[in-house]
């Protein structure tokens, strides 16, 4: 995919598959990235915007919005990976509190500023990561 003077948005860019995914955005010479995390991220490229972003906290998910200007490519990276007692009901409401209904409602939050962009001369793209050890 050309994501060229695009501008895409990363969920969980903070390390691992998130932090390549940011960097290979660059190096292919996106226009902005929107750097989403739940902690402080810094980097040097003034291409990149950190966003502090909780995928399970819906007023962050609104500021987020509110701060982006134009998005093409939404990635929705964020996830965990909970190794634990499946029996345990909080683990499971954890985990699918992040790895789906988070995906869910960052996805639905951004969907206005991805549909506005398609009358462009590409089309917006939306693309899941998810990583199994």
């Amino acid at each position: 995919m050309n994501i060229s003077h695009k501008s895409v948005l990363i969920t969980g860019a903070n390390r691992g598959i998130g932090r390549a995914l940011l960097d290979e955005a660059l190096r292919r010479g996106a226009k902005k990235v929107y750097a989403g995390t739940r902690g402080a991220l810094q980097h040097a490229d003034e291409r990149v915007t950190p966003l502090t972003l909780d995928v399970t906290n819906g007023s962050q998910i609104q500021r987020a919005v509110d701060e982006v200007d134009t998005l093409d490519i939404l990635i929705n990276n964020a996830g965990i990976a909970i190794y634990d007692d499946l029996s345990n009901l909080d683990v499971l409401e954890q985990t699918f509190a992040v790895n789906f209904l988070g995906l869910l409602k960052v996805t639905n939050a951004f969907l206005p500023l991805l549909k506005r962009s398609k009358g462009h001369r590409y089309e917006p793209r939306l693309q899941h990561t998810e990583s199994l050890d």
